[in-house]
């Protein structure tokens, strides 16, 4: 074809000028541009002085015939048209004799650069290069389309950057005439490409494909097989070739074939058998091709009944897959072997059909396919969407803006009853069918993500697509921004006192002898007096009350509470015992009293007391059986010799009892804090009787010593004995009673006869001849006589007597044979004995009482002790 490849020139002479002209300007292209690549894009710069180049070709010389002198073109419509004619010869030549393979192809892209300069200088139609690109997708296969794509994607922002409008149409229009040659199927990737161009091309808001009067695709209708007319005819041949090939088909089809009866449905309801759900299934495509059927009643419940139907059978065909791995079946149904590492590359998302078969032979297949069924239950999830956008409480919401009435069907609301089916038909789709599956939760939440947004696409349509672009920024409101910016920017001139700062006067050098004085000042380094502060805050307290603003309120309350401040830190030095006083922090008038002195006698008597404490401050443990006066010696010890010694109770697990104190006779502590204490080395002795446990705490001996006083306990032998093995430091004595006929003549005399039988029973084997119980005291002391006894253990404490182990004052033989004929002093007696008492006893509040007074009071001394005895020692 030899006119084909012969470049047309033409006679008019700016045509044949400019074509010389592009000539040479493609030329020096190819000598900037040395590689046979798409990249990099030619600048303006690369043709030279382009503007002078064009203002000398484009003169008509013939008309200084008429006008005497040439003139340049004013007529851009010629200017266009001159231009266009002649960048289309030369385009047509390239494209005729240069395949897009060879390295010489890249004039074709040097011009595309040379057309994009002249378009955004105004020099051509904007749309030229566009036309040239169409005509060139039209000649290539579509393997050159991809590379005339690779041009477009990398020039795009600087081809649609100007003159978009007149632009946008024919790119429009070239899209889609590639996109209708191009196969949804092999090239899936292309597609995306070329639609990618084009979002990326076109603003947001562009209504080029909005469908604003809402059509739907009634075209793509959907054929299948007339179940009942094809039962009708029954083929001879067909038995032959299920004769022929039964054993073949029975091999091939079974692990492909999917039964609908699952063993374990997830409902009550059985799915319906393949022949049966055949015609229900597919007839769902005609509405979903056409939502608006459903306004009618009986569409609407047809559709109902299909769709249920439909889920059911999903539903048994995922519990049967979920026995098998669903790979297994997917590499079965495709019957070609691949690698491992390619199977697991295949993803179910990238898979697409144009359209599904509907034959009767391929359903029960179809139906195994979890891409098939992911692609209904989207169409499904759509028209859900679509019923719902019908219910009356989004009908409410898009009744203030809707504008296009072709999209929002004013005259049709749902019912409440088919809402609550829409949506529980919705939920139903997403949790228990969408999310099934290795990739299920990610092909769900990308699902819900797309509908989402496009529900905001489906509002902006119903309110006619209102442009969502903001104005350009006028040039009155840049100025003023320009100028704000630069007045914020600007440096300023520094004053002589910054705001907000003190004069710095004080700097200046002064009259040396008169800042000296005011150094000297006593207000300088002397604290305010209390009482001061008194007045002021009085003042405040009256101007807070006739405060005529809050804002003048606010400013007494913080001068009273700066006031209140200093008052409190001065009083702190001298008046703290006052604090306690104060129980408003807004009222503080206590501090200004007069503080009153501490009680003298208090004092004295602290520092008799101090005086009362022995030298050896080791604990003191007392033991002896029930009734021996051990809790009686206390009592003279303590009131006697006050300040110095100090009881130490056990802690116990059990109850407080009538008339018990916690802290006093025990310290009651729960099970667990006993165990903690116990596990913890904590105790110096502990047991457990009746499931009651009892102990004594270090901690608590340590404390009374750490505090300048003398701890004392009573304990019973074992309890000695396990504060014996820690080697703990005490001093252990030993109370016992005079001798049994007289402790249980005294105790029946009492009338508690109960106690005595208990208290003799325990104190018996200490009377034993060969009893070792008195061994290892410090002290063994038989309480015949209260003074006397306690003038021993007195002396005993404070170090006054040398002989460790007396018994009031005699060898032990000498108070075993003496032990018969005396009487315990603080048991009940006939009479009480006539005992010349030391000075100390005397002056006792028991030795001023009558006799009768004192022995009633000693025999109910000595039944009480026997009582607390029981109570703490029994155990």
């Amino acid at each position: 074809m030899p006119a084909a490849v012969t470049p047309q020139r033409h006679e008019v002479p700016g045509v044949v000028a400019f074509a010389k002209l592009l000539d040479d300007l493609l030329a020096r292209s190819m000598e900037v541009k040395s590689t046979p690549t798409i990249e990099p894009a030619l600048q303006k710069a690369d043709f030279g002085d382009l503007q002078d180049q064009l203002a000398r070709v484009l003169v008509v010389p013939g008309a200084s015939e008429e006008n005497g002198v040439g003139s340049t073109i004013q007529n851009k419509a010629q200017q266009f048209a001159i231009i266009e004619t002649a960048v289309r010869d030369v385009f047509s030549n390239l494209i005729a004799t240069t395949p897009i393979e060879s390295p010489d192809f890249v004039k074709v892209w040097n011009l595309f650069d040379l057309l994009t300069v002249l378009s955004d200088d105004g020099k051509c139609d904007p749309a030229l290069l566009f036309w040239l690109v169409e005509e060139l997708l039209d000649s290539q296969t579509i393997a050159g389309c991809r590379k005339i794509f690779d041009f477009l994607e990398s020039r795009r922002e600087r081809i649609t950057v100007k003159h978009f409008k007149q632009k946008q149409l024919v790119i429009l229009r070239s899209c889609n005439e590639l996109l209708r040659r191009l196969s949804r199927a092999e090239d899936t990737a292309f597609c995306g490409r070329v639609f990618i161009f084009m979002f990326q091309s076109f603003p947001l808001g562009d209504k080029s494909s909005v469908n604003l009067r809402g059509e739907y695709h009634t075209e793509n209708a959907t054929v299948f097989d007339d179940l009942s007319a094809k039962a009708e005819e029954t083929p001879e041949q067909m038995d032959v070739d299920s004769q022929t090939g039964a054993k073949e088909t029975e091999s091939k089809s079974q692990p492909k074939a999917v039964s609908f009866d699952a063993k374990k449905p997830a409902q009550n309801d059985q799915p319906l058998e393949p022949d049966a759900l055949y015609p229900l299934f597919w007839s769902l495509q005609e509405t979903f091709s056409q939502p608006k059927r459903l306004f009618d009643p009986a569409h609407l419940s047809e559709f109902k009944r299909g769709l249920e139907a439909t889920m059911t059978s999903f539903r048994a065909i995922q519990s049967e897959q979920g026995q098998r791995p669903p790979k297994a079946v997917d590499e079965a149904q495709r019957g070609f072997k691949r690698k491992r590492a390619d199977v697991e590359e295949s993803d179910l998302a990238n898979s697409y059909n144009p359209k599904y078969l509907t034959s009767r032979d391929l359903f029960e297949l179809e139906m195994s396919d979890i891409s098939f069924r992911r692609h209904i239950l989207v169409q499904a999830l759509i028209i859900m969407d679509f019923l719902l956008s019908l219910s009356p409480k989004t009908k409410e919401k898009l009744a203030s803006n809707a504008q296009n009435k072709s999209v929002i069907y004013l005259g049709q609301v749902l019912t409440e009853e088919d809402t609550k089916w829409a949506t529980e038909m919705k939920k139903t789709i997403v949790d228990k069918y969408l999310k099934h599956g290795v990739d299920g939760p990610y092909f769900s939440r990308m699902v819900e993500t797309v509908l989402a947004r496009d529900k905001n696409w489906i509002r902006w349509k119903s309110e006619n697509c209102p442009s969502i672009e903001l104005p350009a920024v006028s040039p009155e409101i840049f100025d003023e921004a320009k100028k704000t910016a630069q007045r914020t920017t600007t440096k300023k001139r520094l004053r002589a006192t910054p705001m907000g700062s003190l004069p710095l006067g004080f700097l200046d050098d002064g009259d040396d002898e008169r800042a000296m004085k005011k150094l000297k000042a006593p207000e300088r380094y002397s604290l305010p007096e209390l009482e001061s502060f008194k007045g002021k805050i009085a003042d405040d307290d009256f101007d807070m009350g006739m405060a005529k603003d809050n804002q003048a309120k606010a400013a007494i309350v913080e001068s009273k509470a700066s006031k209140s401040w200093r008052a409190l830190r001065i009083a702190g030095k001298s008046r703290l015992a006052l604090f306690d006083k104060i129980d408003d922090p807004e009222k503080i008038d206590a501090i200004f009293e007069e503080p009153v002195d501490v009680d003298e006698s208090e004092a004295a008597e602290e520092a008799a007391n101090s005086e009362n404490v022995p030298g050896d401050k080791r604990p003191i443990i007392l033991s002896g059986p029930p009734g021996a006066g051990k809790a009686t010696l206390f009592q003279l010890l303590a009131s006697r010799r006050p300040g110095a010694f100090t009881h130490v109770p056990r802690h116990t697990t059990r109850k407080p009892q009538e008339g018990e104190a916690d802290g006093k006779d025990f310290h009651f502590v729960e099970k667990l804090a006993f165990n903690v204490l116990r596990d913890g080395d904590a105790l110096l002795e502990y047991t457990t009787i009746d499931e009651v446990d009892y102990g004594t705490s270090r901690k608590a001996l340590e404390a009374v010593v750490e505090g300048g006083k003398v701890p004392v306990t009573f304990m019973d032998s074992e309890a000695i004995q396990q504060t014996r093995d820690l080697g703990y430091s005490a001093r252990t004595i030993l109370i016992l009673p005079p001798s049994k006929e007289v402790l249980e003549e005294r105790f029946q005399k009492a009338e508690k006869g109960g106690l005595a039988a208990d208290a003799l029973g325990k104190a018996a084997p200490y009377w034993e001849e060969d009893s070792k119980l008195k061994d290892g005291f410090d002290l063994v002391l038989t309480n015949e006589e209260l003074e006397a006894t306690f003038k021993t253990l007195e002396d005993y404490i404070y170090g006054k007597a040398e002989e460790t182990k007396l018994t009031n004052g005699k060898p032990d033989d000498e108070a075993a044979a003496d032990r018969a004929d005396t009487a315990m002093d603080d048991a009940p007696v006939e009479a009480p004995q006539e005992t010349q008492e030391p000075q100390e006893a005397k002056e006792a509040d028991e030795a001023e009482k009558p006799a009768e007074a004192q022995e009633k009071e000693e025999t109910e001394e000595t039944v009480e002790e026997a009582k607390a005895d029981e109570a703490k020692e029994t155990s």
